[in-house]
Order: structure tokens, then sequence, then C-alpha cells
């Protein structure tokens, strides 16, 4: 392994927990280490927040009691820069801006824009639910934002505040279109299916994302706040959901998704033949099946930063180092930060905890979505 004290093209996050010497050790192109068998990390999402204006069932449960974190254990942004700073010179050059909300911590914009200028940054997107975007769309994409994924669980205005906790559907709606109209490369549509709420959405929401021309996924609802969230009576597979589309609609499987869709996870794209966009492009639908996927880790390139510190490799599982001990002792040191990020890959679990009872530690509000 080579000295981690030194910034280095190698990349060092491709190592993770596997039996010293390393298996299957070998060079790419002098640029990275790549252990068979284990993951490359590539992508960090970064929690700017864990504050959020809205109240999702699944992220901040309406029966659990709002506990934030104190202003002073959330990391500044001159320190998420620097945790940025070290990342880049591991190899990662991907980056998603995430909260809760993020565009409710004030200056986002402005730090989107110095973490755009890190060298090494190839991309950055954003998570939201959009009912701040309108005015800030295109101060985003001035400063340097790619991608933007959209949360849209359903286009019922009642149905929408019951699922937000009170949210407004106009203001998503406006946001949306902010986004289309600011030229952002790539916008998406994310929903949860949650049985019995909105899955009779599920085509108004294709017509909705073909009227628009962009791109909307369904993802399956994981154990990530409370393990109530997640029963027998309100999940539905993306399974089930894609053989419902399949009745209607030839639904063709997208080996290399174009790069309007292509992202950085792990979901699973289908062209929907014969359904052209407002644009007469092809329909496109994302599935992401947490639970029902077997092999829904075996590609994973991420890392997680939390808003206070945590650096977290897996969103299914309890383990998180936390960095603030380091970044605010008196002798900290980019080295010392770089070890840390070396040991949480090393622990990088395979396969995420969530189809084995797991309950969760944190709420996903407070990991970042």
């Amino acid at each position: 392994m080579q000295d981690i004290s030194r910034p280095t093209k190698v990349n060092p996050l491709a190592i993770q927990a596997c039996p010293a010497p390393l298996r299957g050790l070998r060079r790419v192109r002098a640029t990275r280490i790549v252990v068979t068998g284990v993951h490359i990390v590539t992508y960090m999402r970064i929690s700017v927040t864990d504050r959020c204006n809205e109240r999702c069932a699944y992220c901040l449960p309406h029966d659990v009691a709002i506990e934030w974190l104190p202003k002073g254990q959330i990391l500044t942004y001159e320190e998420i820069l620097r945790v940025a700073r070290v990342a880049t010179s591991l190899g990662v050059s991907k980056f998603r801006v995430t909260g809760g909300e993020p565009l409710v911590r004030k200056n986002v914009t402005e730090f989107i824009g110095e973490l755009n200028k890190l060298p090494g940054v190839t991309d950055i997107g954003l998570s939201t639910n959009a009912t701040l975007l309108a005015p800030l769309a295109r101060q985003l994409r001035a400063n340097g934002v790619n991608k933007v994924n959209i949360s849209l669980d359903s286009l019922d205005a009642a149905t929408y505040r019951e699922l937000s906790g009170n949210g407004q559907l106009a203001d998503v709606l406006a946001g949306i279109d902010a986004a289309i109209d600011a030229g952002f490369p790539q916008v998406k549509l994310n929903m949860v299916l949650m049985k019995g709420k909105n899955d009779d959405e599920v085509f108004d929401l294709i017509d909705f994302a073909r009227e628009k021309s962009i791109t909307l996924r369904f993802i399956e609802l994981m154990p990530i706040s409370t393990d109530e969230v997640l029963t027998d009576d309100n999940f539905i597979s993306v399974g089930h959901i894609r053989r419902q589309i399949s009745q209607r609609y030839e639904l063709i499987p997208l080996v290399e998704p174009p790069s309007e869709v292509k992202g950085s996870g792990p979901a699973a794209y289908y062209e929907v033949s014969g359904l052209l966009n407002r644009r007469g492009q092809p329909m496109r639908l994302g599935f992401i099946g947490a639970m029902t996927n077997l092999h829904f880790c075996e590609t994973c390139n991420k890392i997680r930063l939390t808003a206070d510190g945590k650096l977290r490799p897996c969103l299914g599982a309890h383990l998180e180092y936390d960095l603030k001990p380091v970044l605010r002792a008196i002798d900290s040191s980019d080295a010392k930060l770089r070890e840390v990020f070396v040991q949480t890959i090393r622990n990088k679990p395979d396969e995420h905890e969530f189809r084995n009872n797991y309950v969760p530690g944190r709420k996903m509000i407070a990991i970042g979505g």
C-alpha cells in the first residue's frame, strides 16, 4: 500500500476489507489500485444540513419528535470543502449535495461554487424536494450543478401534503419547471413507492415526466428512519411496478444509458418502446430496488458525509467514522483525514443490512439522502 500521508494519483479508496496481503492486487493505467471483488469509491454524497422544510413519512416520520442537531455539531462549509479536497486527492471525482433539504441552508449556492473549483471535481449533483428551487435554479446551474434529482411522490395536492407533512405541490412543480428552464444537463424525478398511498399514480407520473421530457425513477421503501417505516402493508416492489407498466408498454433494458439518464447509482434503466417525450426522445424509466435486487450493492462506488461530520461507507449499515475530532484538533492534518478515509473504505460492507431485520440507528434526515 502506498504512503497515505502524501497526496497521490493512486486511488487508495479502492482498498476494502480483505486479508493482507491484498488479494488480486493489480494496477490499471498506473492511476488507481484495483482489488478483485471490492468497491472503488469515486462518488461522495455530502449532506450540508439535517434540516428540512418537509416531513416525508419515510425520512422523518410524522409521529417522531424533531430533534435538530445543534449548530456547533454541523460542519462549516470550510470544513466540508476540506473533506472534499482530501476526497479528491484519493480519487473521488463526483459529488452530490443533499440534506435534509440542502436548499434550506444559507449560502448553499456559493458553497457549491467553491466545491466546483476543487481540482479533480468532474460532476456535482443536487438532491432536493424542489420547494425552494425555483429562485435558485439558475445560480445553481451557473455554479456547477449538472444533475438534479427531485422527489415527487404524488401529483395530487392532498396526497402530497399528507405524504410530505404539509408540503405544497405547487412549489415543487414550480421548482421542476425552473430546473428544466435553467438547462441542467440531467433532471430526474424520484418517486418512492408506498402501497395504498401512491401506487395508483404510477401512470400519472409517467405521463407527467413524458410531458416534461425528464426521466422518472421508482424507488422501493427502505427501513431508513424507524423499523415501522417498512411493513408488509406499505411495501411494494419495483418489480411489481415494472410488471404493471409492462402490461401497457414494452420496456427495453438500457445496458448503457445515455448521458442525460446515466447516473452514479444502482438504478436499472429502461426505454419505453414507442413512447416519445415532448422533445421527440424515447421515454426512459429507472428502477431502484434496494430490498429486492440481490445484486444491488455489487457496483456501489459511494461514501457519505453526514451534516455532523460522520463518514459513512454504507447507508444500510450502522458503521460510521467521526471526522470532527480530526478536523477540529489543534494538530489536525490532511494526512490524518486521509487515514480515516482509508479506514472507512476498508470496512465498507459487501452489502447493506436492510434485509436482515435492520433497526435504524439514525433518521434518514440525519444521514443524508
